[in-house]
This record gives structure tokens, sequence and C-alpha cells, in this order.
């Protein structure tokens, strides 16, 4: 178009009466401020962007307003961010530019009248009819309004006349109104504004909180302004977020591993815990992923101690176990700890689990399996240790009473000179039981804590010299050999004489009894240790014992060789010779009562040496322990 063209649209541009230029083929090439207005386009979109409806009768109206006749006719008008628009249109040629057509619809038209009632209708259903409405000039001035509670904004409703709404309102309301009115004469057409007003004054009660909304009428005069008491549902939600924290606080202080798989068995929450406990799988354990991704990439990462060959199959029962929330089942982790999954089902579908650390739970157990175990040992010890014990008592028992009962009836005749070897028969038997009672008593008092020390320094010389002489019948006898190697300046030793004298007795009492005939030999040494206590060691060259056996002959009612072995090569009966059993677990207790050490070493068919170690606090002078 001309320079002259665009000079005759301008004064165009400033009727009232809609306007359009369109080319022969209908297309908008131009169109005035009114026309604008009427189909609700804005001022800086393209007259391209309108379209008018291009029906065979449109087509025929305009190849005879080509023809330069006028013609009347409906046509619809489509514009952007607006409902397509009925208008009647009246077309005739341009004056200038030539070859154009120029509609015009009628400013006062029925149609549109229409479109501005189903426009306001529409606005008010897209926002639906709220507790307070306002019909506003751009400025802010009321020109209507409705309430249903007025009252709501802390304000009487005779205020809302004849005022400006940012006037009438309280703060904050007030400026965010005046803000947004603002943003709508910058062209915007839609504002939504949320505030809370507190309660006046002179009254109690609480916040009240708002949403408004703005509307700019299409006619660009008005402004539909709607304001929302939307405390109910500000409460609600504000309960439904504290009751939010307040559960997911409560599941961060369970104990146990807590996790919540939805229905699609997706991860929807866990807590610190269970993180804690598969630690390793950390970056798996997000919102969203699935069950089966979370166990394969920690089966993968080692997280669980898995069947080797037994990969799949593991995994299979863990996954079936979870989805039929089966019995609670226990699993190992790879660093050795115990933990125990138990699942419930919830009404939607989910699953919610436990994961507990049970790995104390598995160690006390084991403990009490062993000590159960051991217990039933020690029942079965006891039970054979009363069986032979009644044997080792009924034996001598029966003796004396037989040799008494011969000496007593003279059954082999007055004055036979026999009675006095059944009556050394009578004396031996009754030592042996009287022995065998004290140990036992003595072995008894040790574990009661009731055993007491009678102390005073010792000569180890002369406690082993007093021992031989004591045990060389024995010896001599089983043709044994016994020997002392202790240094004459040995120290003293501060103990309880008769205890060591016992444990001397008992120690070199054991070796003769399994050293070998005619060539049997018992040591008995004293050193200092390097710490400076005192070491006494009982050596014998006679049968040993393997090493399992040697905690055997340490308990207090074990036999390491039984009666079936029979008589040695020389004659002797190993199980006329058998002892209770007691003689080196009441060592043991009689050195610990010193607070000193037991040792045993022993070889099948090479002796055995047992080593008492005493304390430096026992030694010489050296500070006692008491």
């Amino acid at each position: 178009m001309t320079r002259e063209d665009m000079a005759g649209l301008q004064w165009l541009d400033a009727l009232a009466t809609p306007l359009w230029l369109l080319d022969p083929d209908g297309l908008t090439l131009w169109l005035n401020a009114a026309a604008r207005a009427l189909i609700g386009l804005e001022r800086d979109a393209p007259a391209a962007a309108v379209r008018v409806s291009l029906s065979s009768r449109f087509s025929a109206a305009l190849q005879q307003a080509a023809a330069g006749r006028t013609v009347d006719v409906r046509a619809t008008i489509h514009a952007p961010l607006s409902l397509p628009l009925e208008v009647d249109l009246r077309l005739a040629p341009a004056p200038r530019p030539s070859g154009l057509i120029l509609a015009e619809a009628p400013a006062d038209s029925g149609a549109r009248q229409e479109m501005m009632r189903l426009n306001e209708q529409l606005i008010a259903l897209s926002y639906a009819y709220p507790d307070i409405r306002f019909e506003l000039l751009r400025d802010g001035t009321i020109l209507d309004f409705a309430a249903a509670s007025p009252g709501d904004l802390n304000v009487p409703a005779e205020r809302f006349l004849a005022h400006r709404v940012q006037e009438a309102l309280p703060e904050p309301a007030a400026g965010l109104l005046a803000a947004g009115l603002g943003r709508l004469n910058e062209g915007q057409t839609v504002i939504g504004l949320d505030f809370s007003l507190p309660p006046p004054s002179e009254q109690r009660g609480a916040t009240k909180f708002f949403e408004a909304r703005l509307v700019a009428l299409p006619d660009s005069d008005r402004v539909m302004c709607s304001i929302r008491n939307v405390t109910e549902r500000v409460e609600a939600e504000s309960a439904a977020r504290r009751a939010h924290h307040l559960l997911s606080d409560a599941i961060e202080c369970i104990t146990e591993g807590f996790v919540l798989y939805d229905a699609q068995d997706r991860l929807v929450l866990c807590n610190g815990r269970y993180r804690e406990l598969f630690s390793a799988n950390t970056d798996l354990i997000t919102p969203g992923a699935r069950f089966e991704e979370v166990l394969r990439g920690g089966v993968e990462r080692g997280v669980y101690q898995v069947p080797d060959g037994d990969l799949e199959g593991w995994i299979e029962r863990r996954i079936e176990q979870h989805r039929s929330a089966g019995p609670p089942m226990e699993v190992q982790l790879h660093d050795g700890r115990w933990i125990r999954i138990e699942e419930w089902r919830t009404y939607e579908g989910g699953t919610v689990g436990i994961r507990a650390d049970i790995t104390d739970l598995k160690a006390r157990e084991a403990e009490l399996s062993d000590a159960r175990d051991e217990a039933e040992q020690a029942n079965q010890r006891k039970s054979d240790y009363v069986h032979h014990l009644s044997h080792e008592l009924r034996t001598p028992l029966n003796a004396v009473l037989g040799f008494a009962q011969i000496i007593h009836d003279e059954m082999m005749g007055p004055n036979n000179p026999r009675y006095r070897e059944y009556a050394g028969q009578i004396a031996a038997a009754g030592v042996y039981m009287l022995d065998l009672i004290n140990n036992l008593l003595d072995l008894a008092r040790i574990e009661a804590g009731r055993m007491d020390l009678h102390e005073e320094a010792c000569n180890l010389s002369l406690l082993v010299d007093l021992t031989f002489g004591m045990m060389q019948p024995r010896a001599c006898e089983s043709a044994v050999s016994l020997c002392m190697e202790i240094p004459d300046d040995l120290p003293s030793l501060h103990g309880d004489a008769s205890q060591i004298r016992q444990m001397l007795t008992n120690l070199i009492g054991n070796a003769i009894k399994f050293a070998p005939p005619k060539n049997g030999r018992v040591w008995v040494r004293g050193e200092l240790t390097e710490d400076g206590g005192i070491a006494l060691t009982v050596t014998d060259n006679g049968i040993g014992m393997r090493p399992e056996q040697i905690p055997v002959a340490l308990d207090a009612f074990g036999q390491v060789h039984g009666r079936n072995q029979g008589q040695n090569n020389h004659g002797r009966d190993r199980a006329a010779e058998r002892g209770s059993g007691l003689g080196l677990p009441l060592t043991r207790a009689l050195i610990a009562l010193h607070g000193g050490t037991f040792h045993i070493d022993s070889r099948l068919g090479a002796g055995t040496t047992v080593r008492l170690t005493f304390p430096p606090c026992r030694v010489g002078g050296g500070t006692r322990p008491f």
C-alpha cells in the first residue's frame, strides 16, 4: 500500500465502527481499533492472525463486492485466544487502495452484545462464584459487588460503595490488589493473588487466608475481581503437612529399618536406619526405584552373602517372599551382620517392611547353643564321673568289708598271720577313699571360693624332697627313678606349703603311674622365669597323651586312659592304678589360687611335662598379692 493509502486508513482507525480491509480471497490485511476490540485482538497482533470464514456463501459475497456491489453477509471471525465470533458484515469495494474489499460491522451489533454476554458468563463459570465478587474499573473503582460474607475481609459492606478496592480493603490485600491492577493495565489479562488477614486488634480469632483473581473483561474498561476465603482449606493443608511431618519423624525415629513400596513395587520412602543397614546400596535406594532393581543391584555389589551357585535361585526366593509378604526371613550381609526381614501387604496393594539387625541376637543364640552343648557334655561327664566314683568307692569298700569279715570271723583259723596283711589292705583302702573324698571336697571349696591360703615362705627343695620321700615306695614298686633339679640359690616361694605339696603329689603320682617300667624316670625342676617368677615343672617319659586328650585330662570328670588298656609289659594293672581323675584339675585350681598359671605339654608315647608358674610377687621378698 502507498503512503496515501496508509494516510487514508488512519482516519478509518479512529471510527467507532469495526472495519476490516480484505483481499478478494478473504485474507485480512488491516483492521481498525474498534474491530480489534470487538474480537479481543491485542493491539500489536498482526492483522493476518484474524481469519474470516471462507464458506461458499462468503466467497460468493466477496466476488460480488469485488465487482462493485455492496453485500450484507453473516460471517465467522477467528482470532487468537478468543472464541469464534459470529458477526454481521457489510462488504463493499474499498475506495483506496483499489481492488480491495472493505468489511464493516455495525457498532451496536446484536452479535457483539451476545459475544460480550457470553464472555462474561464464561469468566464467571471459569472462576466459579466466590464468597466476594467485585466489578471494578481499571483504576480499582468499585462499580458493583456481591458478598455472601463481607465480614470475612474485616470490612463493613457499606465501605465498598463509591470507593476504590485498594482503599476499601485492609493491608496487605489493598497493596496486592493495587499491584495486580497495575499489571492488568500493562497488558496482562488474568492475575492470581494469595494473602492473609489477621483478626482485628479488638477481636480474638485466627488468621484468615484468601485467594484473589483479577480478570480483565474484553471491553477493556472493566475488571472482574473475585476473593475467596480458603481458610479451611489452608488449615486442612497445614494440618496434613504437620501430620506428614509427624509421621515422617516417627518413622525416622524407629530403631529398625523401615521401607514402603507402592502397588507397582516402586520405592515410596525409607528411613535413615534402612539406608544405614544397606549403606553400600544407598545410590540405588531412591524413590521410584523398583524392588527387584534394588535387590539385584545389592546382590551384584556383594551386599548379601549368597550361596555359591545359587544366585538366581536366591533372588527368585527373595522376590517371591517379598511379593507374597511371606513369613519372616533372615539374611546375612557381606560384613557378617544378620538382618531379620518382615513384610506386610497394605490395603492398596503396596508392601511395608521392617529390617532389624539381629547380629547380637544371633551371637547370643550361638553362645546359648554352645553353653547348652557344654552343659549337656558336663552333665554327661558328671554322670560318667558319678558312675566311676561309685565304682572307685565300692571297690575298696567291698575289700574293707570282706577283709574285716574274714578277720572278725577268724575264717582262716585263730591268730593266722595273714590277718595282718588283710588289716593292711583295709588301711590302704581307707586311705584311698579318704584321699578321694578330700580331693573332691577341696575342688568344691575352690570352685565355691571358700578355699583359704595359709601362706608362708616355702623352700621348694625341701618340699620336693619331702614329696619324694612319701612317693618313693610307689616309685620303687614301679621301678621309676625320681630326679630333682632345683638350684641351691633359688629364692623362697611365698605360698601355702600344704597346697604346694598337694600339687607336687598329684603331678608326681600321675608321672609314676604312667611312666614305663624298669626305665621310667620323673624329673622335678625349679627355675626363675624371665619376669622374676618361679617355674616348677614335673616331666616323665611315660605313655603321654594326644593333643585332643589334654582337655579331657584337665576336666574335673575326665579320664584319658581307660580300664580296657589292661596290663603293661611289666605286669602292672593300669586299671588298678587308675585314679579318680581329680589330680590335674585340682592342681590347676590350686595354682590359679596362688595367682599362677598351669601349662601341660604331652605327646603320645613320649611323655608329659606339666609347668606350674608362680608370679614374681610370690618370689623372695616380692610384694604380696594380698
